[in-house]
């Protein structure tokens, strides 16, 4: 199963928590944003049976943990639990630190569609993309409160 690729969610945390300490103890005064994973099974949703994604995804080895055309349904179920999972670190973790604000999953709730999606590698966001992140993203980061 390509699910062995993924990073096992305790070292995800490990290596999460030892990011937060480097940012918070070599720059004390910084704010840290932190966006959760985007729903990639979404993705798979949107894209399985686009014959050019498929190719794309397949020749490029993109994401094959969830993308891999010899998935199951059950291997891609357990890639989006993990990725559900990484995203209660990245909460858990974030909530330790004053000076780090999480999405709250926004991001990945985003309910994205195909016209969010390049063209180039069918993985990414495109410009349309990228400007529904942003305007997530920035509701929910440390800017507002200062701008």
């Amino acid at each position: 199963s390509s699910r062995s690729t993924m990073t096992p969610v305790p070292d995800f945390r490990v290596q999460f928590r030892a990011a937060m300490e480097t940012l918070t103890t070599g720059l004390p005064d910084s704010h840290v944003f932190v966006a959760s994973i985007p729903n990639i099974r979404r993705l798979w949703r949107l894209f399985r049976d686009d014959p050019i994604a498929r190719l794309v995804w397949r020749g490029a080895r993109i994401c094959q943990p969830m993308l891999s055309p010899t998935n199951t349904a059950a291997d891609r179920r357990a890639v989006h639990e993990r990725v559900q999972r990484f995203n209660a670190v990245l909460a858990e973790v974030c909530a330790l630190y004053v000076s780090c604000r999480y999405d709250d999953g926004a991001v990945f709730s985003f309910p994205f569609e195909r016209d969010h999606v390049s063209r180039l590698d069918y993985f990414h966001p495109d410009l349309d993309g990228q400007a529904a992140l942003a305007d997530i993203m920035w509701a929910r980061s440390w800017w507002p409160d200062v701008a």
